[in-house]
């Protein structure tokens, strides 16, 4: 069963694999404005979840992380059950 914890990351994920996606194909279309607007409407859905993410859950990224000790405080992947 997939906790809310699961539920947000894989959406975090998804997210993050279309904004990739998007900036693949802006790469070799730069003037579609479609594109970008599609990729800042992404970005924006990504900003919010991590910082649901991070509310709920601390910091998503070790570099986002106030110090060190911060980072390794919360339960580690293998201990979520």
């Amino acid at each position: 069963m997939m906790t809310e914890r699961d539920i947000l990351l894989k959406k975090l994920s998804s997210v993050a694999f279309a904004m990739f996606e998007i900036r693949l194909f802006l790469d070799t279309h730069p003037d579609s404005t479609d594109a970008m607007a599609k990729f800042d409407d992404l970005n924006d859905k990504y900003v919010k979840l991590k910082e649901k993410y991070e509310d709920e859950y601390g910091p998503l990224l070790s570099k986002d992380a106030d110090s060190p000790v911060q980072w390794i405080k919360g339960p580690w992947p293998w201990e979520v059950q």
